[in-house]
């Protein structure tokens, strides 16, 4: 009598098989969940971003304003009792039109879904935290120099992403009080 064998797989080249077809899903899976992960990152980036040029341009606003309103001192609303010249810095809500002093931190912004805007009066509060500081005069490095009339501003966002990897963006602009009249 003649053994026969049926024709099929071995075990061997069913777990070679098996391997393969793991490592050709596995790949473009671990390349899409980086993919993501970046694109979540880079949101918020640009959302910081975003946080620290409002800011900035609230700033500018309440120079222009107070100038126009014949007020003498431009920086008016975010010097002294707010505390935005100050190390601690200051929270910018241009929401509500107002600037508060930090203490030793400043508060989270948060986030209103109803309306889509970032504020320190509703919402819930968001990862972004921002504190700005303004600092005049301003001197050229060394100490030499200085411009009483200059305003530098430095805005510094940080956030804790989904990870709980923490993130700081910093930016600054210099603002020029060119409407102020001659002592």
């Amino acid at each position: 009598m003649k053994k026969t064998f049926a024709a099929g797989f071995t075990l061997i080249e069913t777990l070679m098989a098996i391997l393969v077809l793991t490592i050709a899903i596995v790949g473009p899976l671990t390349i899409a969940s980086k993919g993501l992960g970046a694109a979540l990152i880079s949101k918020d980036q640009t959302t910081a971003y975003l946080l620290a040029q409002d800011a900035i341009e609230y700033i500018r606003f309440k120079r222009d304003s107070n100038r126009l309103a014949g007020v003498v001192d431009s920086m008016q609303g975010l010097d002294g009792a707010n505390g935005c010249e100050s190390s601690f810095g200051c929270m910018i809500d241009s929401i509500a039109d107002m600037a508060t002093a930090c203490s030793s931190t400043c508060s989270p912004l948060n986030y209103d879904s109803t309306n889509y805007y970032f504020t320190y009066t509703s919402g819930t509060p968001s990862i972004f935290t921002r504190k700005v500081i303004i600092t005049t005069p301003v001197c050229a490095s060394g100490g030499g120099n200085c411009n009483s009339d200059e305003f530098n501003i430095t805005v510094t966002l940080t956030w804790h992403d989904v990870g709980g990897v923490s993130h700081t963006i910093s930016i600054q602009e210099n603002l020029l009080d060119w409407q102020k009249q001659p002592t």
